[in-house]
């Protein structure tokens, strides 16, 4: 599956250019490989010892970690799935997610053959709104942590800017877990996703995919609003315009889509739910 193609082309040979590497090889090589889910990790994503060190004190779930220090650290530019929490802030409580018990305890496993040494390199945008920490996480001998958990179907990557450095060769990653349907891509809500017309199910949370046809297109000073089936509206801020450049929103009219992100539950009199998109790696135009 490729996220995001119709808007930009990711696994073409200029993406690699910083690698040093032909992605027509990448390719051939996640192919011939695609049994192994280290190979995968460890093509698309190089090795990295440039992080700060670090020792894990707790694993909250499978994309956050507190450090010994008492920072808490959120894995940059993955969503794993919910484990069961109670409420907090503006989160209600919940139960276990499907693979997110396995997503946590994926994340113990790999942490304890370091004992829970690791590399920290902070993100761009350096906390998100609950105070956590982004950052990409390494083993000391710089094996991506994040690629890792996507390589396993643990996680499905997701794109906010600026917090971008891992984007393709996480796509890469993801790529090949979902060739092979394992984890949360053996999910009907994860691959081909949500679909909107069926409504949205009530106990969703944190990150989802959601597949739907375009209703609509309308664009005010702040906002273009993608309005699917289902009373399911994509919202992009005027911030995210400039990543959009070139891309003709209006041509989605009619067309289906598959979008990933935060759902939030948004009951006005357009919609029930919506969708920030930060980034056109977020959305895929399915072929007819």
């Amino acid at each position: 599956m490729r996220f995001g193609a119709s808007v930009l082309k990711i696994g073409n040979r200029k993406a690699f250019t910083r690698y040093g590497l032909n992605a027509f090889f990448v390719a051939g090589l996640l192919q011939l490989f695609c049994g192994s889910a280290a190979v995968a990790s460890l093509i698309a994503c190089p090795a990295d010892q440039s992080g700060q060190r670090a020792t894990v004190a707790y694993v909250d779930d499978g994309d956050t970690v507190r450090l010994t220090t008492g920072e808490r650290i959120r894995l940059a530019g993955i969503d794993a799935p919910e484990v069961a929490h109670h409420a907090y802030r503006d989160k209600p409580a919940s139960g276990d997610e499907p693979f997110g018990v396995g997503s946590r305890q994926a994340l113990r496993a790999m942490l304890a053959r370091s004992h829970n040494r690791v590399l920290v390199q902070y993100g761009r945008e350096s906390s998100d709104r609950y105070g956590r920490k982004l950052a990409y996480l390494y083993l000391p001998d710089g094996e991506s942590i994040q690629a890792s958990l996507v390589a396993q179907g643990l996680a499905m990557a997701v794109y906010m800017p600026p917090n971008l450095d891992l984007a393709d060769c996480l796509t890469l990653t993801e790529q090949a877990a979902a060739r092979q349907r394992i984890g949360i891509w053996s999910s009907a809500e994860y691959a081909p996703g949500i679909n909107t017309a069926a409504g949205i199910p009530a106990d969703v949370q944190g990150a989802a995919i959601v597949r739907g046809r375009v209703l609509s297109v309308h664009k005010s000073a702040r906002t273009v609003w993608v309005n699917l089936e289902g009373r399911v509206a994509l919202q992009i801020a005027r911030r995210a315009w400039p990543q959009f450049t070139g891309v003709d929103f209006d041509a989605w009219r009619g067309k289906t889509i598959r979008a990933r992100g935060w759902l939030v539950r948004d009951k006005t009199r357009y919609q029930d739910w919506r969708m920030p998109i930060e980034s056109p790696r977020s959305v895929e135009v399915m072929p007819r």
